[in-house]
């Protein structure tokens, strides 16, 4: 049984780098085997998948800037702020259950979109090795690879996305439990 009062706390791990190397290689090698069988029948490679894939990498990094941004403020916004008669709000903290389930929420989706962005990454970069080998051969290959291509950066610039999301979403450590930690023996 815990000795905490109210149970056992919820825990979001950080994702593991081995975890993001996993799914892309997992990935990478399903997809080789699939295309190096099926590539006649596999759709065409659209330049549109890949600027989906950028707008999702751009709207994650700018819910990472405003959540670091609301959780991390810089010493300028809060002087500014106690300077003119407004209470600050303490570093790092959050006004309410609210907002705190709204930083979960983006934690979870950081973490999902990560381990979606390397999956993906994996397959674009699989389907990439494979047209790069064949495009001497195939001139069907040779016209997909530069998608194939754009497909691999949108995918490692949504991971990137993701992981500073992810990253964001840390709730520092308040500068009383810090003091406190200090006056303690």
């Amino acid at each position: 049984m815990s000795s905490d009062e109210h149970g056992p706390r919820p825990s979001l791990r950080p994702t593991a780098p081995s975890t993001l190397a996993v799914v892309a290689l997992a990935g990478a090698a399903l997809t080789l085997l699939l295309v190096a069988r099926f590539y006649q029948q596999a759709p065409k490679l659209a330049w549109y998948n890949s600027a989906v894939l950028f707008a999702l990498a751009i709207l994650l990094g700018w819910l990472a800037w405003t959540t670091r941004k609301t959780l991390r403020p810089n010493r300028k916004q809060v002087q500014g702020a106690s300077a003119g008669g407004v209470p600050s709000r303490p570093s790092g903290g959050v006004e309410g259950p609210e907002h705190a389930l709204q930083i979960a929420r983006f934690a979870v989706l950081a973490k999902a979109a990560a381990i979606g962005g390397a999956a993906f990454f994996g397959a674009y970069l699989g389907f990439t090795v494979w047209l790069a080998v064949q495009s001497g051969r195939l001139t069907a290959a040779a016209a997909d690879l530069p998608s194939a291509v754009l497909g691999t950066v949108a995918c490692a610039a949504l991971t990137a996305a993701a992981l500073w999301l992810e990253h964001s979403c840390r709730i520092p450590p308040q500068d009383d439990d810090q003091d406190d930690a200090a006056t303690r023996p």
